[in-house]
């Protein structure tokens, strides 16, 4: 039997949703009387700064809120449907877990977090179809890897059956969404699914999960601090600030004539093209030159039969001293081994990594060590993942300080505290929060703390990997602002590595642009995004998500939902 959902009812009710936080200073409120529906079918973007409740907002969906975290009287969250509504909040135990999964299914942020390390991303999923759909193994396995292959992996068989840790960030992000479509829910809540992917893997991610919202009558609670995106695929937007609704419309009212002015500062920090950098004035002297960098690694087999995978091949390139370089392409594409290879960090197969400008001149490769020590001082890294980069046992003052004490660069406590101190404001980081812990801190919040840490020695070199990706644009817009501030002060050489060109284009001098390991085109910004001589590159500036008007969408939605359907193993059936 097939029952066609009505246009008037909610599939998901929000109502007066209150969340306090038990902490150390007592009662912190993390979501402040929140109200929000979402339709069949729909698409709600929920937008804000890092910290300003979305992400608790959608745990509490399934019930994933924290320990420390209390819903207060009187919050509801009710799952719809006809005559009959399911009161999330009051679920336990099996009922829940139906729920879970069966009706709402998550994209989590940090996917190196959301998947077991021990167990293979096949078993996983196939245990998760099996549950939730009576899959039988072989079906789920079809299924999945089917799946793999429509978010974008390559060779999706091999890559279904390796564990997380073997993937690239943005590879373990689409493992994720692949997961969490695996159910195929009917709200499908996404924590900024599409951050860690580069943007032709985001466009296609999009239009496979607007393709999903057509053929399953999918709603999406979708949470990301990219407008852009947001423009692309939502039908209605909320901007939550502190905890609290802002304001809510429809995305071309927000979008383009916003009424608050928290929306409009948001707006506002948007990179842009229209402005493109020029060319600084004069080619300054390298800081550090690579020649004939290959990096290979092993993967399957044994001995003889051992395969092995060419990560970055014969890579030849000057860092200029003093400026900002960014470097582009796919995941996997060896962005993030080329850059732990400067920092000798990553094992050299072939080639040399040298340094010009320090005291002695420090040369390394395949065939000549260098200690990681030396090179501290001067070269350091700011992680992708903020969440695994950081020890949870230790307080935000102790990672920051760590440098400083392993390589004694301060004398006393006092003037550690000092430097400490000093550069979490650069970073943005309440001196009160030094105090804290890691998790007690939201994604960009972390990742603040890995950039803090990664400046607090005063190095002259820093590969920034994927570093403003989990920040809100505000927030990045103020970090963006600090590295060029530092670029121009200290003379700071950063390599920038990052997916998305639209802050690699309003940031760097020069652009490195990378596909399956090897270097296919570099310029200046301008040169590159004007100009692209490769029709690779020009394949990803076409694909980078500008602000534009989602008008007609709204048009749409009613006949989409007439066109939906939903099978008779609903929520509320399953929970009969």
């Amino acid at each position: 039997m097939m029952i066609n959902q009505k246009i008037s009812e909610n599939l998901l009710e929000i109502r007066d949703l209150s969340i306090d936080f038990n902490t150390d200073e007592g009662l912190v409120r993390a979501v402040d009387n929140l109200s929000l529906s979402i339709r069949p079918g729909e698409v709600m973007g929920l937008v804000g700064e890092s910290g300003s409740g979305k992400s608790i907002t959608a745990k509490s969906i399934m019930q994933l809120a924290p320990g420390n975290a209390i819903i207060q009287h009187p919050s509801q969250i009710t799952l719809n449907h006809r005559e009959q509504a399911v009161n999330v909040l009051k679920l336990r135990g099996r009922d829940l877990r139906l729920v879970r999964g069966n009706a709402v299914s998550m994209i989590f942020q940090e996917p190196m977090a959301s998947f077991a390390p021990a167990i293979r991303i096949s078993d996983q999923i196939i245990q998760t179809m099996q549950i939730h759909l009576g899959y039988d193994k072989d079906q789920a396995r079809r299924a999945g890897i089917e799946l793999f292959d429509r978010v974008g992996i390559v060779d999706p068989a091999k890559r279904f059956d390796q564990y997380v840790f073997e993937l690239s960030g943005g590879m373990r992000q689409r493992a994720m969404i692949a997961m969490a479509l695996s159910t195929q829910p009917k709200l499908l809540i996404a924590d900024e699914p599409t951050t860690a992917l580069d943007v032709t893997i985001q466009a296609q991610v999009l239009d496979l999960m607007m393709e999903l919202r057509e053929q399953l009558g999918m709603a999406m609670l979708f949470i990301t601090h990219d407008l852009g995106v947001v423009s692309k695929i939502a039908d209605n937007v909320t901007v939550m600030q502190q905890g609290k609704v802002v304001e809510a419309g429809m995305a071309d009212q927000v979008l383009f004539q916003p009424e608050h002015a928290y929306t409009r500062r948001l707006l506002d920090a948007l990179p842009n093209l229209d402005n493109l950098p020029q060319a600084p004035a004069k080619t300054p002297a390298p800081l550090l030159s690579v020649t004939d960098l290959s990096i290979s690694y092993p993967t399957m087999g044994s001995g003889r039969q051992r395969e092995v995978y060419t990560a970055v091949k014969n890579i030849n390139l000057d860092l200029p001293e003093g400026q900002i370089i960014g470097l582009v392409g796919e995941s996997g594409s060896g962005k993030t081994s080329l850059g732990k290879a400067m920092l000798g960090a990553a094992p050299i197969s072939s080639g040399t990594v040298e340094y010009h400008h320090t005291k002695k001149k420090v040369k390394f490769g395949a065939t000549k060590a260098i200690k990681r020590k030396r090179l501290a001082r001067t070269a350091q890294l700011v992680f992708q993942d903020p969440y695994s980069s950081l020890n949870p046992r230790m307080t935000v003052r102790d990672i920051i300080a760590e440098p400083l004490e392993a390589m004694k660069l301060t004398k006393s406590r006092e003037e550690t505290d000092q430097r400490v101190i000093e550069v979490a404001r650069l970073c943005h980081i309440e001196v009160e929060h030094l105090r804290r812990f890691p998790h007690a801190f939201s994604g960009g919040q972390r990742q603040r703390i890995s950039i803090a840490r990664a400046l607090v020695c005063k190095p002259k070199f820093i590969v920034a990997d994927e570093s403003v990706a989990a920040l809100d644009v505000s927030i990045q817009a103020e970090i963006l602002k600090l590295l060029k501030q530092l670029r121009d002060e200290l003379g700071l050489t950063i390599m920038f590595i990052s997916h998305d060109l639209s802050v690699i284009a309003n940031l760097c001098d020069w652009v490195c642009v990378m596909k399956e390991g090897e270097l296919v085109e570099q310029g200046t910004v301008r040169q590159i995004f004007l100009d692209p001589q490769q029709g690779y590159t020009q394949q990803l500036i076409a694909a980078i998500p500008l602000l534009h008007s989602p008008k007609g969408r709204q048009q749409r939605l009613p006949d989409l939902l007439q066109m939906a359907e939903y099978s008779a193993n609903t929520v509320e059936q399953r929970l009969a």
